[in-house]
């Protein structure tokens, strides 16, 4: 997670001033505010948790970007007043579909997105589940310039995840901010 982050920082400061606008800017990468509610079997387990995610996309044209992604997700409280909480790390790969339009005078993009994951369990505080699971997501969001360089933005996701004969799936409305360069 330090290795994504320093990253994420070190392609902030080299690319300061590379591209008058967002939607010129080859890269971009960015931070979230995320909250994961539970469907399913999922929901009769755990509530929902808040959680909070960084990425960082490659354009690589007019229509496709490609990128990676780490979220972690602060507690899922179990329903069962047991006193755990299932916490939640993702580590993936993600692509957009993007189609860039006009909100009024600002500039932004509207997209679908999928990814693959891999979701990392643990329990705390007495860590009797310790598993790692692949899982893919989908879903859609959109993003507007609110200065250069700089894009605000929300997106929902569904993420499905099998944990043995269980589905640990969840919805994720994400705000999120951005930089491009």
């Amino acid at each position: 997670m330090k290795r994504v982050i320093m990253v994420a920082v070190a392609m902030l400061v080299c690319g300061s001033g590379m591209a008058a606008h967002a939607q010129d800017a080859k890269f971009e990468v960015g931070a979230g505010l995320s909250g994961s509610i539970p469907v399913g079997d999922f929901k009769d387990a755990a509530k929902s948790s808040p959680g909070l995610n960084v990425y960082g996309d490659y354009k690589i044209n007019d229509m496709f970007t490609g990128g990676l992604e780490v979220g972690h997700m602060l507690g899922y409280e179990s329903k069962a007043d047991s006193g755990t909480d299932y916490l939640c790390t993702t580590v993936g790969l993600r692509g957009r579909y993007v189609h860039a339009m006009d909100f009024g005078p600002k500039k932004g993009h509207v997209y679908g997105i999928v990814g693959i994951s891999s979701y990392i369990w643990s329990t705390d505080p007495d860590s009797s589940l310790d598993t790692t699971k692949i899982g893919f997501n989908l879903g859609g969001g959109a993003d507007v310039e609110i200065f250069p360089q700089w894009l605000a933005g929300i997106d929902l996701r569904y993420h499905m995840v099998k944990m043995g004969g269980v589905d640990a799936n969840s919805f994720a409305p994400t705000l999120k901010v951005a930089y491009t360069f």
